[in-house]
């Protein structure tokens, strides 16, 4: 009987083997047939096991011969920032597979083969279980396709217009002031050593979101203060509540369920909310916690938006949930046509209003903090550039006080000149997501791409990655040129010859700056399949504009990010406050006291800078990762806050 259990338990982990390479056999000949270069895997770098045991066992998978092994590298989950162009350079190609036993990924940093895979909605859509995790409070702009999709686009795309923007604009005005302050503190001409850049840019963007999205105002923590202990909230029906305060039946705050949701989002996507109930672990407990309490507030926030409706309320200036209600069909006049056609049609139900609410705060939230922090480090490492962008804001503002900063004077001002080419450069770097997904249907046709002037055929059942990190870094696509310090290239082994892995907002700048206002506005038109299409480009028509398909920072084509414009004016108008009257430099403390700073000629504090700036570059390149977006993690960087004309580093940094 022991004998019978035992062969019975290696025939388990057999037959599992076994399964495997036939699977894999199989997928190899599938590869084969495409006739594209392809890689083999012994599994998916997103195999579930393997992800869990990789963290412990990689130091000493690192002392194997394997480390080098080209399929070895694919094998980590993080393998576009890793790598970057060096996989597609080894590959001497721009197009290939790698092949796992469960599935085959074509990988491209092609800009034509993008070009032709954005277009073809139908032929590669998204493949929708990949994002189940962003259901939790309901179907989503992000989570369906097809037809559906359709009908969530057509709902929630209204939202995001100019009106929303000029909210958007002075939210980031006032809450980029807010910051900055927290950061001067009682100091007048320079800051402390500041290791909260990231928090504080999380928590702006939070502020901001919670504005333009929801209606509720949030003030920036009063000097001193517990971060969460002088939140102000004030929905549009103007019922005010401190934010921390706890009320009614809730155990959080709005402010801390939403905070503590962001925080343990890996929890929720890794576990289904029935486990999550009963499992022991505090961290998963806390995650389950704040997705109960964060859905009461939602939940508040959406009746009140539908009372305040229903009564005629909060017409003028609504934020993105009021225009979300009002688009699902819901009106105070029962004469209103347009009301009256959308009842005709199904409308979103209350859980998918709530479920494109929680989207618009994950993705608007993470992709426009992100931005200002890097863009913040990058010009910092990078003083020339930053003393350029602050002489582009001198001219675009002049003395005027923020006050006086008016979002259509001055919001193309800033996209079309160098604070544009700060974030658009920031973008190609590290754009928020390091690859996007398509893929062709298992139960699809094969679909046929257009590869330098042959054609290849991908079978159904193939993922897509559109390798951002690798399109934006393609020299085939993007003008470049030598290396800054070819002794210390930025990357090892990806774009050694040439300044394309290196921060150069330069690149972005065209000898005419002029461009009309609607040029500027442009928009990208594909068809009347295309309902709504998002405001605005992923950068200004007059700054350098690459081929399509090399440059998706927000996508491309008809599954492009809805709220691009929206993060693009909190990022500049951001920027613009800390950068008009004041600099970034990097904290040095780790070389030199700041009074060992002060005795240094330009020569030393130049060595010293470029000491700080490696130490950044190394720190972004071990600690980055991707949960949702691109972020730094388990890391802070130091940065002081100086008045422009007080700067050390400046001056040695020619």
């Amino acid at each position: 009987m022991i004998s019978l259990w035992l062969w019975a338990l290696l025939a388990l982990p057999l037959s599992y083997f076994l399964n495997n390479l036939w699977c894999l056999r199989r997928n190899i000949l599938a590869a084969k047939a495409t006739g594209l270069p392809y890689v083999v895997l012994p599994w998916s770098n997103l195999n579930f096991p393997w992800i869990v045991l990789r963290p412990i066992l990689q130091p000493y998978l690192d002392r194997l011969p394997i480390r080098d092994a080209l399929w070895f590298k694919l094998l980590s989950v993080d393998w576009p920032w890793q790598q970057q162009y060096a996989v597609f350079q080894r590959l001497h190609a721009d197009n290939f597979l790698y092949v796992s036993p469960s599935h085959n990924y074509f990988n491209t940093a092609d800009a034509a083969v993008i070009d032709q895979i954005t277009r073809r909605r139908h032929d590669f859509p998204k493949p929708t279980e990949v994002y189940g995790a962003l259901e939790i409070y309901g179907q989503n702009v992000v989570t369906t396709e097809g037809n559906l999709w359709k009908h969530h686009r057509k709902t929630v795309s209204p939202p995001f217009n100019e009106k929303n923007n000029r909210m958007v604009w002075h939210a980031s005005l006032r809450q980029a002031q807010s910051m900055v302050k927290g950061w001067m503190g009682d100091q007048t001409e320079t800051s402390a050593t500041i290791y909260r850049v990231a928090d504080d840019c999380m928590k702006l963007s939070l502020h901001v979101i919670s504005c333009a999205g929801f209606g509720v105002n949030l003030d920036w923590p009063a000097q001193g203060e517990e971060p969460l202990a002088n939140g102000h909230a004030s929905s549009s029906t103007r019922k005010e509540a401190k934010a921390s305060e706890v009320k009614g039946d809730h155990t959080l705050s709005y402010v801390d369920a939403l905070q503590s949701l962001l925080h343990n989002m890996l929890w929720i996507f890794i576990f289904p909310m029935s486990l999550m109930k009963w499992l022991p672990f505090s961290g998963i407990k806390r995650s389950y916690t704040s997705y109960i309490e964060w859905g009461k507030h939602l939940r508040e926030l959406f009746d009140n938006k539908k009372d305040d409706i229903a009564t005629g309320k909060a017409q003028e200036g609504m934020d993105l949930m009021g225009f979300l209600c009002k688009g699902a069909g819901m009106t105070s006049d029962p004469t209103d046509v347009d009301s009256e056609k959308s009842r005709t049609k199904p409308v979103l139900s209350d859980t998918e209003i709530m479920g494109n609410a929680f989207v618009f705060l994950l993705a608007g939230h993470e992709t426009a903090a992100n931005s200002i922090h890097f863009s913040c480090l990058f010009l910092a490492m990078h003083p020339p550039s930053q003393r350029r962008l602050q002489k582009s804001l001198d001219r675009i503002f002049a003395s005027r006080p923020i006050a006086e900063w008016e979002y259509e004077r001055d919001f193309n001002a800033l996209f079309s000149t160098m604070a544009g080419a700060v974030l658009a450069e920031e973008l190609r770097l590290i754009p928020p997501v390091p690859a996007i997904p398509k893929c062709v249907p298992p139960n699809a046709s094969p679909q046929t791409l257009v590869i330098d002037n042959q054609k290849y055929t991908l079978p159904p059942a193939t993922y897509i990655n559109l390798v951002s990190l690798a399109a934006h870094r393609n020299p085939k696509t993007w003008p470049a040129g030598p290396p800054s310090d070819p002794e210390n290239p930025v990357h090892p082994t990806s774009n050694t010859d040439n300044d394309l892995e290196e921060f150069k907002p330069e690149r972005w700048l065209r000898e005419s700056t002029q461009v009309s206002d609607s040029a500027s506005a442009e928009k990208d038109v594909y068809t009347e399949d295309a309902p709504n299409t998002a405001t605005g480009t992923n950068s200004s028509h007059a700054l350098h504009r690459p081929p399509r398909g090399a440059y998706i920072p927000f996508s491309e084509g008809y599954r492009a990010c809805l709220g691009r414009r929206f993060a693009q004016v909190e990022v500049l108008a951001a920027l613009a406050v800390i950068f008009k009257n004041y600099s970034v430099e990097l904290g040095v403390e780790k070389y030199a006291s700041d009074e060992e700073v002060e005795q240094m000629g330009s020569d030393e504090r130049r060595e010293l800078h470029g000491k700080a700036a490696r130490d950044v570059t190394e720190s972004m390149k071990a600690k980055m990762g991707m949960l949702f977006t691109m972020q730094m993690r388990g890391t802070n960087v130091g940065v002081r806050v100086v008045r422009r004309g007080r700067e050390r580093f400046a001056d040695a940094c020619q």
